[in-house]
């Protein structure tokens, strides 16, 4: 499945793993982590009896006088979230972590969307001890509303626009899925669900008496320009579902890897090159879906008698300059043949491609896809002139990346200037190509 954004929630996180960590604490212990005051988890033996996320300390200890307070502290937990998120990198090419108890997970080019993430869910039982939901959908911006951990958005509505998946080969599947009816979606539910933007923003639209998202909708995208600058463009894309920001792959940590063991040894060069490039296509299909390259390569080869030949590949430019993957690691195994240290068939191939980077590129039309502009190289050299005129000689926009960091003002208000320049420069070349 193509364009497809996940994010996962870990309910009862710090709690679940204060009970793993403390043997003196058990599930009908009655205590809540605190952080700052702020009551961030409640203990399953200290639900029911009127305690919320959010409140104060001494607020809950009103509700419940028994009550224990752990107080937060991140090395507790810092060890048990990076094993989970590591466990999801070995499905998805990029995981990025909000914090310790949720993140995003790219999607897109997984075989088996509901494997994987029933495979998610029996690693984090087993090592936290609870039942991660999913929220599933084509940006980032309504996965996170799906998974539940915006509890104000569960009207009767919102219920009926989703799809629940409740298991996978009998397992239970917390997930919610929604594809292409976003917009619906969205407009029965109060314009603070948008979270991506700041609270000034939200505050003013609550003055203005914009209570649900669908009043936003059916605002004109010229009034929102008006009343918040170039940012209104953005304003009025969320309140349709349109989020174009990528999931940054901070999880794999260590890059990406593929092995493939026979059940009898190799010899012929010809089929450890094709399983090769197999293994390689599919890390160049998760790189691209996380907009990433590679500085290093590894392969090694496990022969039947034991012995183990490696080569490494340090890469000082882009990969393509190479010829590609498939080119780079042809010419390590053709290396280790005709080194001769290959003394016997092979019984395992293990590739890693690691030191993994963001792809850098130069302005790009694929930034103008969201907003429908036709432009030419004309137009693009224009508009990048008076980006730079504007913002400095030296500065340069990458598409790619322009998209991954949508949500910071600076590049709001910097996109939107593109999207007026854009129309303007086309404009007038369009009037220009007519005369002449």
């Amino acid at each position: 499945m193509h364009g497809i954004v996940g994010h996962i929630w870990l309910p009862d996180f710090y709690s679940s793993v204060e009970m793993k960590i403390n043997e003196s604490i058990s599930n009908d212990s009655v205590f809540v982590v605190v952080k700052g005051h702020k009551v961030l988890d409640i203990s399953p033996g200290a639900k029911g009896k009127g305690l919320r996320r959010g409140m104060t300390l001494r607020q809950a200890r009103i509700v419940c006088p028994e009550l224990d307070a752990i107080e937060y502290t991140p090395k507790r937990y810092a060890g048990f979230a990076e094993k989970v998120w590591e466990a999801c990198a070995t499905y998805s090419p990029a995981v990025e972590p909000l914090d310790e108890t949720e993140a995003f997970i790219e999607l897109s080019y997984c075989p088996d969307m509901l494997g994987a993430l029933g495979g998610i869910s029996r690693y984090v039982e087993n090592i936290v001890g609870v039942s991660p939901l999913y929220g599933i959908a084509r940006c980032k911006l309504v996965a996170r509303i799906l998974s539940g951990i915006l509890p104000e958005a569960r009207t009767k509505r919102f219920l009926g626009f989703v799809e629940r998946v409740v298991s996978q080969k009998g397992r239970h599947i917390g997930a919610t899925i929604v594809i292409d009816r976003e917009k619906e979606l969205l407009e029965p539910l109060p314009v603070n669900m948008l979270w991506l933007l700041d609270r000034d923003v939200l505050s003013c639209l609550c003055r203005l008496g914009v209570g649900r998202i669908g009043e936003l909708q059916r605002m004109d995208q010229s009034v929102l320009v008006d009343m918040f600058g170039q940012a209104g463009y953005i304003i009025h894309q969320y309140s349709l579902g349109m989020d174009y920001s990528k999931v940054l792959p901070v999880f794999p940590q260590n890059g990406l890897t593929f092995s493939k063991t026979f059940d009898f040894p190799v010899s012929d060069g010809g089929v450890l090159s094709a399983v090769i490039n197999e293994g390689l296509s599919s890390l160049e299909k998760k790189l691209d879906a996380a907009y990433m390259t590679v500085r290093k390569l590894k392969i090694v080869l496990e022969c039947g008698s034991g012995n183990i030949v490696s080569r490494k590949k340090h890469l000082a430019k882009p990969v393509s300059t190479y010829g590609g993957l498939k080119r780079i690691c042809a010419c390590l195994l053709k290396e280790i043949f005709e080194s001769g240290d290959l003394n016997a068939p092979v019984r395992t191939i293990f590739i890693a491609a690691y030191g993994i980077v963001p792809v850098k590129t130069r302005l790009q039309l694929d930034m103008f896809a969201p907003y429908k502009v036709q432009a030419s190289a004309l137009v693009m050299d224009e508009v990048l002139c008076k980006l730079q005129e504007r913002f400095g000689p030296k500065t340069i926009f990458p598409g790619r990346e322009l998209q991954l960091t949508r949500r910071d003002k600076f590049l709001l208000a910097s996109e939107g200037y593109i999207y007026e320049e854009g129309k303007r420069v086309a404009s007038r070349y369009s009037r220009w190509k007519s005369k002449s």
